[in-house]
Formats: structure tokens, C-alpha cells, sequence
């Protein structure tokens, strides 16, 4: 965004609260714009896409880490705060990625040498691929609630933030942040295949562990969330699990909803891959399990997501069916599933 453009949205109310970043040491502007740069880029080619006007991508002054669509006299505006700028470097730093190769060739013969071999690629690195793979997810939900907002005509909501919140529950609300994690896993799809073909990776073994990495990336941006982990965290606490509580459907509850999206996609467009859930599970958990040992050895965390998987495994399935039907009852998700090609009957 222009400066002077920020200047007068900051001037007339529509931006608030602008990080300004240009005081900090030349390594931390870098980063700073970096994110910048990747969130403007994507959102102009998303918004000449859609022919949506006035949209705005803004870094807010915030320690918390958040991200956010907002509609505001007309203007559409996606932001990210400094807290989820901090995050994410700490999450996707290159030394928490260090022993992912040694997990992966835990794996079957042909899993492990593709891993291998994707290693070994040149300009190809795990961290980096898997924080563009979130990066995409988080711009692709912001982009969708902004959609969503643009077609809702008698809509109230003017903002619609990433952080869960103890609100009254509106089932309307959990059906767009349903829809809006689909979008973004679709995003996640896109870019995966993307890089897979400016890399020209021509094999199916390689292309199913960059699949699996992206999986387990937002398995990471996701779950990490559920597990409650920061640096100060000592003793790992889950969320109690809901429904229908809250600003945003329970963490376990869309990470199901991502992954479930994630693999129909993938059976849709590539057929050939023949790839099963459990394979999904398996090989994009064993990435999350390796990143909280490192941080827990003393723990077995994923133990916690396996034991509440199994445990409101039916609720979770009733309770997404649930936001599906809502999605579809939903005149402005609807009229978005048509206009995407989507048969939302199925």
C-alpha cells in the first residue's frame, strides 16, 4: 500500500492502529516487509481476480497474534498483527525443522527416498515451503471472510477475527469460519502443486510428501493453537472440546474439517495419488510430533490430539455435518459455492 493512501485511511478512521515498522534494526524491517510484500501480493492478484475494489492489506499494532478481515465504508481490509509476525518466525525458524529429515526416513522405503530426494532438491527447503503452505492458509481464510462479507447484503459483522473468543454462539458465524478453512486448504492445494510443477517434479512419491508437508503445516499453525504453546509454555494444556460455544468452531474440530477438505481435493483433482486419510494423518502428524518433542521431550503431546480425535470423533463428525448444512442454508456461502463451480449438494 502506498504510504500516502495509508496515510488518509488511517486519517479518516478505515485503517487503525498501523504498525510502524520502519524504526527497527534492518533485520527485523526485513522481515516485516517480507510478510508485507507476500500478503499485498496476494491479495491483489486475488482481488483482480474476484474485481473486488478498495482492498487493503494493513500489519496492526498488536502483540497479540491475530489475523483479520474487515469491511469498513466500503473498504476491504485484510490484516495481520506483529504478534502473528512474531509467531510464525518463531514457529517456521529453520533450526525447529532441523530433524524433520530423520523422521521422514522412519518412513516406508519409498516414502523415505522421496523425502530424500525432495532434501536434496536444489532452492527446495522444508521450512520455508511449509511457512509459505501456512502463509497461503491464512490470507486464503481472510480473502473468503471478505468474500464473504461483500455478499452478505443485510450482514452486521464488519470484522471477523482469527482468534477464538468466549462469545455468544452463533451458528452462522462458526458456518463462515467452516467455509473460510475450506477455502484456505484449497489455497494450500493450489500452491503445493504450484511449486511442485516450477520445481518439475515429475513423481508421484515426491509430490504426496510435499502434500503431507503441507498437511502438516497448518496441522502446525493449527494445532499448535489447540495445545496452548508458546516459549513461556512448561506443561501442555488442550482446549475442552465443544460445539456450539464460542466465536470459531473448536480447534480439533476444524483441523478434521481441513483435512477432510484437503483429502477430497486431492482425490478430485488427482485421482492417481490414491492417497487414504490415514496416510494424510499419519505422515503430516508424524511432522507435528517431531516439532512438540523437540519442544516437549519429556511429553507425549500428540498423545493428547489422538486421545480427543478418538474420544468426540462422532461428535465432530455430527457437528461438521452440521456447519455443512448451515454453509448451504447460507445465502451468502451459497451464492460463493456457485460462483466458484462448487456442487454444494454433494
Amino acid at each position: 500500500m502506498k504510504e500516502i493512501d495509508k496515510i488518509n485511511l488511517v486519517k479518516y478512521g478505515i485503517i487503525e492502529e498501523p504498525f510502524d515498522y520502519s524504526f527497527l534494526d534492518e533485520e527485523l524491517i526485513e522481515i516485516y516487509e517480507s510478510f508485507n510484500k507476500k500478503f499485498e501480493k496476494l491479495y491483489k492478484r486475488k482481488a483482480e481476480q474476484y474485481n473486488l475494489k478498495d482492498c487493503h492489506f494493513i500489519i496492526e499494532n498488536s502483540i497479540y497474534s491475530n489475523a483479520f478481515a474487515r469491511s469498513k465504508r466500503g473498504y476491504n481490509i485484510i490484516g495481520i498483527t506483529q504478534g502473528y509476525i512474531k509467531t510464525m518466525t518463531d514457529i517456521f525458524d529453520k533450526k525447529n525443522f532441523e530433524k524433520l529429515l530423520f523422521i521422514a526416513l522412519k518412513s516406508d522405503a519409498r516414502t523415505s527416498n522421496s523425502y530424500a530426494e525432495l532434501y536434496e532438491m536444489e532452492n527446495f527447503e522444508f521450512h520455508t515451503f511449509m511457512f509459505n503452505c501456512s502463509i497461503q492458509f491464512t490470507f486464503g481464510h481472510e480473502f473468503q471472510h471478505i468474500l464473504q462479507l461483500n455478499s452478505d447484503r443485510v450482514a452486521t459483522k464488519t470484522e471477523l477475527n482469527e482468534n477464538l473468543t468466549n462469545v455468544k454462539f452463533d451458528l452462522n458465524r462458526h458456518a463462515w469460519e467452516f467455509d473460510a478453512d475450506r477455502f484456505g486448504s484449497f489455497e494450500v492445494l493450489k500452491y503445493i502443486h504450484q511449486i511442485k510443477n516450477e520445481f518439475k517434479v515429475n513423481s508421484d512419491d515426491i509430490f504426496k510428501c510435499m502434500l503431507y508437508l503441507g498437511l502438516g503445516s497448518l496441522f502446525l499453525t493449527k494445532l499448535l493453537y489447540y495445545f496452548n504453546v508458546s516459549k513461556s509454555t512448561e506443561v501442555i494444556n488442550t482446549k475442552p472440546f465443544y460445539t456450539k460455544e464460542n466465536s470459531h468452531p473448536h480447534p480439533i474440530t476444524r483441523i478434521f474439517n481441513i483435512t477432510e477438505y484437503f483429502k477430497n481435493n486431492i482425490e478430485d483433482l488427482f485421482p492417481n495419488l490414491k492417497i487414504e486419510i490415514q496416510d494424510l494423518l499419519n505422515n503430516s502428524l508424524a511432522i507435528l510430533d517431531n516439532y512438540l518433542n523437540s519442544l516437549f521431550p519429556k511429553q507425549k503431546v500428540i498423545k493428547y490430539f489422538f486421545d480427543d480425535w478418538g474420544l468426540y470423533l462422532d461428535e465432530i463428525n455430527e457437528y461438521n455435518n452440521v456447519l455443512y448444512d448451515a454453509c448451504i442454508n447460507d445465502k451468502s456461502i451459497k451464492d460463493l459455492l456457485i460462483k466458484r463451480g462448487i456442487n454444494f449438494e454433494n
